[in-house]
């Protein structure tokens, strides 16, 4: 119960315990010289380092594994925290995420391909988000999208209705004029999103009159309407933060 009790603060309330900060700083330090690794493993120049590369990559994978295994071991000391809950948390599936490449790379009857599992290595780069600013960060987000759900939920609407609308236009517009390019309004559709969100890769543009008013209309929706929740977002996170900041200094007033 005691090494319960010890996993349970080092690995959920690292600053509770007089050794968390340190373990959390090995784990950070794991998950960077992870992520340094699999970027390194792709120079050519260092191809004769392979082997060396290989052994740190276990020996990170060792690290992240007994980490895993320790959380799902000691989150029930907490009993609010159900297991299978925790498993299912997005935090843990993540972990889980960068798992699994390395051990089914040894499973070979079950015929996956290995450059697809390398691919997934990538995943590791999402393990960042325990840090403790991003976690904090994530929950402050969360709060926000709650909040102002109704004003996201009617930018969506309204941004699905001018797509939706502009895509047939731009297709009777657009098809005559190039057949091979606006072949269909599912291209058409396509070609919208991409000047909706102002991207413009630009294999795809209208040529006819209409079509150059459609794709103008559409850009300064595309500009308007990115700028809406921008600014949603933005102003909501600064009241957030500053309403943290005074119940901080609320709190160190009462305690002096």
């Amino acid at each position: 119960m005691e090494l319960k009790k010890n996993l349970y603060f080092i690995l959920e309330r690292p600053s509770n315990h007089k050794y968390g900060m340190f373990i959390q700083a090995i784990i950070y330090i794991n998950i960077f010289a992870s992520i340094l690794i699999l970027f390194l493993e792709t120079e050519e120049s260092l191809k004769g380092y392979m082997h060396i590369l290989n052994y740190i990559n276990i020996f990170s994978i060792g690290v992240f594994t007994v980490e895993y295994i320790a959380r799902i071991y000691c989150i029930n000391y907490d009993n609010k925290r159900k297991r299978i809950k925790y498993i299912l948390s997005p935090f843990m599936i993540i972990d889980l995420l960068v798992l699994l490449p390395f051990y089914l790379s040894f499973l070979p009857f079950l015929n996956i391909d290995l450059a697809f599992l390398r691919t997934l290595r990538v995943l590791r780069i999402f393990k960042l988000f325990r840090l403790g600013k991003f976690i904090e960060f994530d929950n402050i987000l969360a709060q926000i999208v709650k909040e102002k759900k109704e004003e996201f939920i009617f930018i969506l609407i309204a941004s699905v209705i001018i797509l939706f609308t502009i895509s047939p236009l731009v297709y009777f517009a657009e098809h005559d004029a190039q057949p091979t390019v606006f072949k269909s309004m599912f291209d058409s559709l396509w070609w919208s999103v991409i000047t909706f969100t102002t991207v413009g890769y630009g294999d795809m543009y209208p040529i006819t009159g209409f079509g150059r008013i459609l794709a103008t209309f559409l850009s300064v929706f595309g500009i308007a309407f990115y700028a809406i929740p921008g600014s949603i977002l933005t102003s909501a996170f600064l009241d957030k933060m500053n309403h943290k900041k005074h119940y901080k200094e609320e709190n160190n007033s009462d305690e002096k």
